[in-house]
């Protein structure tokens, strides 16, 4: 599932032209835990998908391909 999301967030964070880093700012992570979760090594807490969901203008079904 988490694969899915990688991949789908990567997508909606272009598509908005949204580095990485404005992403770890509007959350309030590092950068490199915004690559993290592009890369499908760690996950986002329920915070953060929140926020993140937002920020991108995006739903959490579309971020997890639901």
């Amino acid at each position: 599932m988490y694969k899915r999301f990688s991949k789908n967030l990567r997508i909606a964070r272009k598509l908005r032209r949204v580095t990485q880093a404005e992403l770890a700012a509007a959350v309030g992570v590092s950068r490199n835990t915004v690559s993290s979760w592009e890369n499908g090594v760690t996950e986002p807490n329920l915070t953060a998908l929140k926020t993140i969901s937002d920020y991108l203008d995006v739903s959490l079904d579309d971020l997890f391909g639901r």
